[in-house]
């Protein structure tokens, strides 16, 4: 009896977080809908234009599992798993897709230097390849239970192993935070004197910069968090935390991308470096087609 109430309040859980997930993304576009259609729609396609539209509208594929966690009732445990490992896959490139941003911000603050190039290249090659053989070691034990519920769709996780790809997650935001704070203070010792003491004016690199740090702290929180749920929980709840991670990773990078666009079309207070110019070249333009 103790263990089919475990398995309930396990199911309840998941149901739960999953809501609360997605109820967070949809609150977050629509308070971002004004940002989206002045920055997005009807721009000409972009690199930064494509990041920004998966920022945005990859965390709704959380809807997936919603279907998979409440409405597969009394389902076949080989079709929950396929639903479970599909969604898996679509979290998992929500976290490369943080990755890819923060690389292509740093990169672009560098001016397109060759060397940072390489640097960034090889670095997310390495952290694709260990991050999706965790991952898949994870997947690949993640069983059926071996009896009947009818119920949602439950499974047992047979490894903690995603958290090789929490910590690769973290190497890499920190070569971003770090990449971009040496240039920040690159700038500021080559712009010393150029304001005056005292003038409201501030560079757009001290501003992502500002918003790294912030972004970084914010990350650092929630995946050390999940980390710890890896290895305290039981073993059913493993993943719980997932799902909202990858979520809250693609808001905050969707905002960071607003936030520069903003900076750089209305820059009261604010002036432009050519280390930048290609970092706003890579997002749509702030002028309509």
């Amino acid at each position: 009896m103790d263990l089919v109430i475990d398995i309930f309040r396990t199911v309840q859980i998941f149901q739960y977080t999953t809501i609360a997930t997605v109820s967070l993304v949809s609150y977050e576009y629509l308070t971002k809908l004004d940002d989206e259609i002045h920055y997005l729609w009807g721009r000409r396609t972009s690199f930064g234009g494509v990041l920004m539209a998966l920022c945005r509208y990859l965390p709704f594929i959380n809807v997936y599992q919603i279907i998979v966690d409440v409405s597969w009732t009394d389902m076949d445990s080989e079709r929950c798993l396929v639903g479970y490992r599909i969604n898996s896959s679509f979290v998992y490139v929500e976290f490369i897709l943080s990755i890819v941003v923060l690389f292509t911000r740093a990169y672009a603050v560098w001016g397109g230097d060759r060397r940072i190039l390489f640097l960034l290249a090889l670095v997310l090659a390495c952290a694709i390849t260990g991050s999706s053989y965790a991952t898949f070691l994870f997947l690949k034990n993640t069983e059926a239970p071996p009896f009947h519920l009818p119920t949602s769709c439950l499974f047992v996780l047979g490894n903690n192993d995603v958290w090789i790809s929490l910590v690769i997650l973290i190497i890499c935001e920190s070569l971003a935070l770090g990449l971009l704070l040496v240039k920040s203070m690159q700038h500021a010792r080559d712009t010393k004197g150029l304001v005056a003491v005292g003038a409201r004016k501030r560079s757009i690199l001290t501003v992502m910069a500002q918003d790294g740090i912030g972004y970084f702290a914010c990350t650092l929180v929630i995946t050390s968090a999940n980390i710890v749920v890896l290895a305290r929980v039981t073993p059913d709840l493993r993943d719980f935390f997932l799902i909202t991670q990858g979520a809250l990773q693609n808001i905050l990078c969707s905002r960071l991308l607003f936030h520069v666009r903003s900076v750089n079309e209305f820059p009261e207070g604010s002036f432009v470096e050519t280390s930048t110019t290609q970092f706003h070249a890579l997002l749509p333009t702030a002028t309509r087609d």
